[in-house]
């Protein structure tokens, strides 16, 4: 029998319509601290699961 995997794991990847954004989907038990460590470099929270970082390299027009 095998025992559950107590690891938590983050996968980045290009945000599906905003290639100039970038998410992070946090799996396993212990999310909240890579949630956090997230949150403190500028991610932002979407839900319990994935984060997004938005990149802007000049300013938008109004």
């Amino acid at each position: 029998m095998t025992t559950p995997s107590a690891e938590t794991h983050v996968r980045l990847d290009t945000h599906p319509t905003d290639t100039s954004a970038v998410t992070a989907t946090i799996t396993g038990p212990q999310r909240e601290p890579a949630r956090a460590a997230l949150i403190t470099r500028g991610f932002e929270g979407l839900d319990d699961e994935i984060l997004v970082m938005a990149r802007i390299d000049h300013e938008e027009s109004q």
